[in-house]
């Protein structure tokens, strides 16, 4: 249900008084000269003074409509204490376990993705106003981008980091508008060169041909989305969309495709994935990724050996999916 400030009430009401307010002075005006010469001076003094109250309480009107039209807000605001500033000690003091706790990576890969993001457009502009630093401002929306619940509310973040609300949600909005820019940098299929040297790696391991791996994952919702919402739920219990992850043996992900609502199979995307429906322009000869059990085998995906009911894996079998 939509909510009406107070503020905005006021404006209404005003603006219906003054209208009203000026069809009384209208009709007092038209009836003046409807009466003509035939009116006596008393009759004519009283309806002067009947309008000049009118015109007196459309001035007042509009005076008091101006004063909250100037102002954003009805009263005096009172400014929210904020505790000092924490983005040194988190930088800083924290040891590499609890930075980690709070920020979902290292130490050394926050200040590496903080520098690729840091001539990006959006943290630079002609203000004479100068923003944060981006290290402050990552740290903002990769602690909300971590937490789950009550615990990622704008509110507490703000709290937390010193900031007003609007910040917290203006600092997230750029750095993930930063990091999207690097998708075309960091995401790439490895070309033909990079496929042999990952073969090389492989073979190693006793895959050979192996090019990388490939699972399903849940991101999860923060709620039901209103459109078709019953098919994002997920066998995890919770709303979320499902997502098809590749990666090399260095975990670098090198294809995502997803999308897809979160009560999707991981195969079911797959069959529907270019790599599936377009493999030439992913794999050569002999080339593949390894899956788990619950992708369907193909030239390009080889998934491990599913145990079938009542029949138990042979050694061989067991040996190559561990």
């Amino acid at each position: 249900m939509v909510r009406t400030s107070t503020r905005k009430s006021m404006i209404c009401q005003l603006e219906s008084a003054i209208e009203d307010t000026q069809m009384q002075v209208a009709v007092l005006g038209l009836l003046g000269l409807d009466e003509g010469d035939s009116s006596d001076s008393s009759t004519d003094s009283s309806d002067d003074s009947d309008k000049d109250f009118e015109i007196n309480q459309i001035y007042d009107l509009q005076t008091t409509l101006a004063a909250l039209l100037s102002s954003r807000y009805l009263a005096h605001r009172n400014p929210v204490a904020k505790p000092p500033f924490i983005h040194e000690y988190l930088m800083h003091d924290l040891d590499e376990k609890r930075f980690k706790q709070e920020f979902r990576m290292s130490r050394s890969a926050f200040l590496k993705l903080c520098d690729q993001v840091s001539n990006d457009p959006v943290y630079h502009n002609n203000s004479q106003n100068p923003q944060r630093h981006v290290c402050e401002q990552m740290m903002v929306a990769l602690k909300r981008l971590g937490c789950f619940g009550n615990a990622a509310s704008v509110g507490m973040m703000a709290r937390f980091f010193r900031l007003a609300e609007g910040t917290v949600e203006l600092y997230t909005d750029r750095c993930i508008m930063a990091i999207l820019r690097l998708q075309n940098q960091l995401l790439n299929w490895p070309n033909e060169e990079k496929r042999k040297s990952l073969k090389d790696q492989y073979c190693d391991l006793g895959f050979d041909g192996c090019i990388g791996l490939i699972d399903g994952t849940l991101v999860v919702l923060h709620e039901c989305p209103q459109k078709d919402g019953y098919d994002y739920y997920s066998r995890k219990g919770f709303y979320a969309i499902a997502t098809l992850i590749a990666c090399d043996q260095e975990k670098n992900i090198t294809y995502v495709y997803t999308g897809w609502p979160g009560c999707s199979h991981d195969q079911r995307m797959t069959s529907n994935s270019g790599l599936t429906k377009t493999p030439n322009n992913f794999f050569s000869d002999g080339e593949y990724i390894l899956a788990d059990s619950a992708f369907a085998p193909t030239p390009n995906i080889v998934p491990a050996f599913r145990r079938q009911r009542g029949i138990q894996l042979t050694d061989d079998q067991h040996k190559f999916n561990h």
